[in-house]
């Protein structure tokens, strides 16, 4: 039986990329690492916000360090987080099995990033656990912040099913021997979902009959 629901954040349970992109954009331009464009900043959807930091001061000449460019990233858009929504239907999923599943989140953007956007969404105490990338030493795909997420809740990782958008996440998930569920959204479609239990467009596809056939199926990790 499945027991609790492990979200990723980003692209995942809310449309953040916009206002990531907007906020790394604006603080390279600043920091003289010249034009970050949309196309480029897809390739890091997925990744994390060191690795996004360590490349620019690596190819860019930028000379702070990379706690320094993400403290400046992070306050700016830290400002933007009461723009940011939740997918359609994910609100809905969640209220509708609060009371059959402990949530959790697992994500490489940073824990009070999460938190705020929990809070500004109105969902923070629905959720047991909230694991940042800054709360873990390896980034998806390695399983890491699964392992640490299944530990926190208290739930065996065969009874978990995360949610994810990206390839680096649905292997990450599976990495763990926890069941991963694929949501591409719009930046996301051409991934490997390959090793996802199922492929859905929406949190509206989520309902009894898709997690009765999650735990009668045999996934393969």
């Amino acid at each position: 039986m499945i027991k609790a629901f492990i979200f990723d954040m980003d692209g995942t349970l809310a449309d953040t990329e916009p206002q990531h992109y907007r906020a790394w954009r604006e603080i390279l331009l600043k920091n003289g690492a010249g034009e970050f464009s949309f196309e480029t900043f897809l390739t890091y959807v997925g990744t994390s916000n060191e690795k996004v930091a360590g490349d620019h001061i690596e190819n860019t000449g930028i000379t702070k360090s990379v706690e320094q460019l993400i403290r400046e990233k992070q306050e700016l858009y830290l400002e933007m987080i009461p723009e940011i929504q939740l997918f359609a239907g994910a609100k809905q999923v969640i209220e509708t099995y609060a009371d059959r599943m402990t949530f959790a989140v697992a994500s490489s953007s940073h824990h009070r990033e999460l938190t705020e956007i929990l809070r500004s969404n109105g969902i923070f105490d629905f959720f047991s656990s909230v694991i940042g990338g800054d709360m873990v030493n390896r980034r998806k795909p390695d399983p890491e912040i699964y392992l640490k997420t299944v530990d926190a809740i208290g739930v065996p990782a065969g009874s978990c099913l995360a949610f994810e958008d990206s390839t680096h996440g649905v292997n990450a998930a599976k990495n763990a021997q926890v069941r991963g569920i694929a949501i591409p959204n719009e930046f996301t479609r051409n991934h490997d979902f390959s090793r996802a239990d199922r492929i859905i467009t929406s949190f509206h596809d989520v309902n009894d009959e898709l997690l009765q056939s999650l735990m009668e199926g045999n996934s393969g990790f």
